[in-house]
């Protein structure tokens, strides 16, 4: 077994962090292996998050209170789990659901926990972007049913665009950061967030 660690994220002004910390403490976590990201101008940041991350190696143990201390939605979760348990190979236990413990899974026949995990959250991504999409075509629809026109050149959701659209709608990344992930200007990702915000907006009105 390599090193033990605890990962804590601050999500809002209640959580009481002093009592994750002594947690930490109880799962035999040494002060200087807790890394403990909080929020900074009303945003979440991810430093400590990261530089946990470049310490991680096989057989290291990281302790987390929840799952979505990795990320606002299923994708984000999804994508960090693989990066915790299959790049880096750590076992991961979520305090909050004992039977997410990647050590139980080594011992039993069948899939590991892990890959159960990472499958679920996937799974759940999937559907969670195929609900967007919907929302978005209807938008569309409704749109060309007042007359709109969409212009080949202007449509704007390839999956890349779209993806760093929904980092920056919930911050994670700048606009000059998603523009780059679309090989874009910086004016163009605007106009185009623009532009697909709207419909994801009427779209929604059609259902409510």
């Amino acid at each position: 077994m390599g090193k033990v660690y605890g990962y804590i994220r601050v999500l809002s002004a209640e959580q009481d962090v002093e009592s994750e910390v002594i947690t930490m403490h109880e799962m035999q976590v040494p002060d200087r292996d807790i890394f403990i990201d909080k929020q900074v101008n009303g945003e979440s940041s991810s430093l400590q998050y990261e530089k946990l991350m470049k310490k991680l190696r096989d057989k290291d143990l990281l302790y987390m209170k929840s799952l979505d201390v990795l990320g606002t939605d299923y994708g984000e979760i999804g994508r960090q789990w693989r990066r915790l348990t299959k790049e880096r190979k750590a076992d991961v236990v979520v305090l909050d659901m004992p039977m997410l413990d990647t050590r139980r899974g080594k011992t039993q026949c069948g899939a590991l926990v892990g890959d159960v995990v990472l499958a679920m959250l996937e799974y759940v991504s999937d559907m969670e972007w195929a609900a967007r999409r919907q929302k978005q075509s209807v938008g569309i629809e409704r749109a060309r049913s007042r007359g709109v026109q969409f212009g080949r050149p202007e449509l704007p959701w390839t999956d890349s665009f779209e993806r760093a659209y929904q980092m920056w709608r919930k911050k994670e990344i700048k606009g000059e950061e998603a523009a780059e992930l679309c090989n874009i200007s910086r004016a163009l990702f605007y106009k185009r967030a623009g532009k697909l915000k709207e419909l994801e907006e009427q779209g929604m009105q059609c259902h409510g």
